[in-house]
């Protein structure tokens, strides 16, 4: 996907533009679910600090058979904050760069620091992507074709793991 350490120069206070509140007109959507793009690494990684942190989101994971998970890599992170309710009742997301102390745009974190992980609206997506695409990263570096997955497979699981019975782990 994404090489390592990326050093972008960005400007005008590291602030991305805001995303309105997505409400679906009256009498529509309602008791529909709401679509998602899940064809792609974005994530919004709410932290133990309470940073919501909008990013390329990955696993770290050891080089030898065992290829173990000992992290997690958060790429081109932006910290979400909500803005001032408008007029309308809509109230608009801010994005700021969450650590603009460094040029580095990859930074490992350890699970215990990790609240959750959860795919990002559609609207805070494609403005995440354009900005992504402003610093030189590509929508084929973000987005995989939506008939496989991120190694090229379906990502149709070949098993179905049966449900833990009880806390240890039976």
């Amino acid at each position: 996907m994404l090489g390592k350490k990326k050093y972008h120069k960005l400007s005008e206070n590291q602030i991305m533009t805001t995303t309105p509140n997505q409400v679906p007109p009256a009498g529509e959507g309602v008791g529909q679910p709401i679509q998602l793009k899940t064809n792609h690494n974005v994530r919004i990684v709410n932290l133990d600090t309470g940073d919501n942190i909008l990013c390329i989101f990955g696993e770290v994971r050891t080089e030898d058979e065992a290829n173990k998970v000992i992290g997690y890599r958060m790429m081109y992170p932006f910290k979400l904050t909500l803005g001032e309710v408008n007029e309308d009742g809509t109230i608009p997301i801010n994005y700021t760069r969450w650590c603009p102390f460094s040029p580095v745009e990859e930074h490992r974190l350890g699970g215990e620091h990790i609240i959750s992980v959860v795919y990002p609206d559609g609207n805070i997506l494609d403005n995440f992507v354009a900005r992504l695409n402003q610093i030189g990263v590509n929508d084929d570096q973000i987005f995989w074709n939506e008939e496989e997955g991120p190694n090229g497979n379906t990502g149709e699981p070949t098993e179905v793991e049966q449900p833990v019975d009880n806390s240890t782990g039976e």
